[in-house]
């Protein structure tokens, strides 16, 4: 397993989304036992929580890092975009997660 995170590893191309399960099975096995887990995986503890809870999440928390906002900002922004893309699937699921987000006092 890489001595880097998760994330830093999809945002590089050495690991793909489908990949995090090994990441948590490696962390499970004792790699980054002086680590938590949502830190082994690079993320914060509200992605962590987020991503535990919506798995599809994963893309949004992932593209937040990339583009250096947090996952609301990353999930406004995909919503406006998507809705003038006008691909109503994608945008009933960032709605669908925005709408989750408030109803749980976490935007």
């Amino acid at each position: 397993m890489s001595k880097t995170t998760f994330v830093e590893d999809a945002l590089t191309g050495v690991a793909g989304v489908e990949d995090i399960d090994s990441y948590v099975d490696a962390w499970h096995d004792g790699d980054g036992s002086d680590l938590e887990l949502h830190e082994f995986l690079g993320m914060t503890w509200d992605e962590y929580r987020l991503w535990v809870e919506k798995p599809n999440t994963l893309r949004y928390i992932l593209s937040a890092h990339r583009n250096g906002h947090t996952v609301s900002e990353e999930l406004i922004k995909s919503q406006s975009e998507l809705a003038l893309a006008a691909r109503a699937g994608s945008v009933d699921e960032a709605e669908s997660v925005l709408t989750w987000l408030r109803k749980t006092g976490r935007l």
